[in-house]
């Protein structure tokens, strides 16, 4: 494990500060298919699972 997070969920706020980017960022890599896909928890509320999100770093610092 990479990172330990402290919540099996992780907003995009969340993510933005882990990796230092933007919004935009974090869209354009979901555009694209290069990143985990989230989960819709309510109408306004969308998460992405944080063992996904560590299976995805693993994955970019193997290549």
């Amino acid at each position: 494990m990479i990172i330990e997070f402290d919540s099996p969920y992780q907003t995009r706020h969340d993510l933005e500060k882990l990796f230092k980017v933007s919004p935009a960022t974090i869209y354009r890599w979901i555009k694209e298919g290069n990143f985990p896909k989230s989960v819709r928890l309510g109408a306004n509320m969308v998460r992405w699972k944080a063992s996904d999100i560590e299976a995805w770093m693993e994955e970019r610092e193997a290549a």
